[in-house]
């Protein structure tokens, strides 16, 4: 099949990752597929080291203005910027999916409901962006659920030392997070510090945006000692692999790439409930859910975990096996060729 992925996303967001992993994947398994994408992204540069064709992303592309090619499918990854223009020439070309990773914003849903005469396959990455969908009017049998892919081999091999790990003292609890209010960092250290009043000798680790303040706020509390502070980096698996717990303080509706590779890792999670993030968690099978915004109710899954290494370790196989079986680039990856060769008549 010849698949054109387009993406507008300038950073290395969750629609980034899935355009490029999706290609990458189709052009290994013998189809054509060519990324558009913002020359300035960091999907581009991705593109680019993996040698996958990209077309430029332009003012003038976004306007449907690009050279046509034959494409049998077109697919959107970052819809939030669609419009008429690039719809009716996608349209025009080949058959049009648009996958959405995040519910709520319940205008933006109903503008891609208004786009429907274009669009042959709403794609939902849980079953929350699949009730937005409805809500917004898109009929039913356009709409199908398909979780974000992997690329697993990144991560198994974290998941492979998780035995040694839950036997190894003391335990350590991490969390990712990009958010520049600082807002989600400091309330996981002030979970970390309920914890450690109870657990003093469980360690922290936090990862993401670059700010002195962290520290600061880790001083203040009085448990710096305690929490290891990396900044954004390029070594997630190995991260992933020193960790017993995953915490995510989100107090937002979203979906979270970075929880989705904690599982991929074999690590327990804590996550709270929310639309999009809980969609992946069971209660009490591969992860915890908590409620958002109370570290009380946070420090003690996670005291519970820690208290109960079999428990916590069954968690991790349960959660590595779900993403495995489900969210591999294998199986995400042939059940998107399988639908678009349905959609397509191939």
């Amino acid at each position: 099949m010849n698949i054109l992925n387009i993406c507008d996303s300038q950073k290395s967001d969750i629609a980034a990752y899935q355009a490029l992993h999706t290609a990458s994947y189709f052009k290994k398994t013998g189809n054509i597929a060519v990324v558009m994408c913002r020359e300035d992204s960091w999907l581009y540069g991705e593109c680019l080291k993996q040698r996958l064709e990209t077309l430029p992303l332009t003012f003038s592309a976004r306007l449907g203005l690009f050279q046509a090619r034959g494409y049998d499918i077109s697919h959107f990854y970052n819809p939030d910027s669609l419009n008429t223009a690039i719809l009716k020439k996608a349209a025009a070309l080949s058959k049009v999916f648009v996958t959405k990773f995040s519910p709520g914003n319940s205008a933006g849903f109903k503008k891609l409901a208004g786009f429907e005469p274009y669009i042959d396959k709403f794609m939902a990455a849980c079953n929350s962006v699949k009730d937005d969908f409805l809500s917004a009017g898109v009929d039913q049998r356009k709409i199908f659920m398909a979780q974000p892919a992997i690329s697993i081999g990144r991560w198994e091999s974290a998941m492979l030392i998780k035995p040694a790990m839950f036997l190894k003292r003391p335990y350590k609890v991490g969390t990712i997070s990009m958010d520049k209010t600082l807002k989600e960092q400091e309330f996981f250290l002030k979970v970390a510090k309920a914890v450690l009043d109870k657990l003093p000798d469980t360690n922290f680790l936090i990862l993401g945006v670059k700010d002195e303040r962290i520290r600061e706020m880790a001083r203040s509390l009085g448990i710096s000692h305690k929490v290891d502070i990396l900044w954004e980096r390029g070594d997630i698996p190995e991260v992933m692999a020193m960790l017993h717990i995953f915490v995510k303080a989100s107090r937002h509706e979203g979906l979270s790439m970075s929880l989705i590779e904690a599982q991929a890792s074999g690590v327990a999670c804590v996550v709270p409930r929310l639309r999009g993030i809980s969609d992946f968690i069971v209660h009490g099978q591969n992860g915890l859910l908590v409620e958002p915004g109370e570290s009380g109710s946070y420090a003690e899954a996670i005291g519970s975990l820690i208290s109960n290494p079999p428990v916590c370790h069954n968690m991790s196989k349960i959660a590595f096996n779900h993403v495995n079986n489900n969210m591999s680039l294998p199986v995400s990856g042939n059940l998107l060729l399988r639908l678009y060769e349905e959609v397509a008549g191939c």
